[in-house]
């Protein structure tokens, strides 16, 4: 028994499927982060209010929206659309642009 038990654990072993990590594909990098700040713009412009009713153009920090849509532009974690609020013409538009998809591919 003593002798089968080595043979029996590397049996086990080899028989036993290594992990292969998947590769993780490249963070897209936004293309539309210049339209940050005509899109900053455009909301202060527009007054449009968050449904608390507070301004859309400064967070609760005091940030200008074109800091915070750079920051999160360039972060890789939230990508918005400046392009379609800087060309929204109402602030239901504005809240209506969809996540960008101008990535690099």
């Amino acid at each position: 028994m003593k002798k089968l038990l080595p043979i029996l654990i590397l049996l086990v072993l080899t028989g036993c499927p290594s992990y292969v990590p998947q590769p993780v594909g490249p963070t897209p990098v936004p293309r539309d982060t210049d339209a940050c700040g005509e899109a900053g713009k455009n909301i202060e412009a527009l007054q449009c209010l968050d449904p608390r009713g507070d301004p859309m153009w400064t967070n609760r920090n005091g940030e200008k929206f074109e800091e915070t849509c750079r920051k999160l532009q360039e972060e890789g974690g939230i990508f918005l659309d400046p392009k379609c609020i800087a060309s929204a013409t109402t602030c239901e538009q504005i809240t209506a642009c969809p996540p960008s998809s101008a990535t690099e591919d």
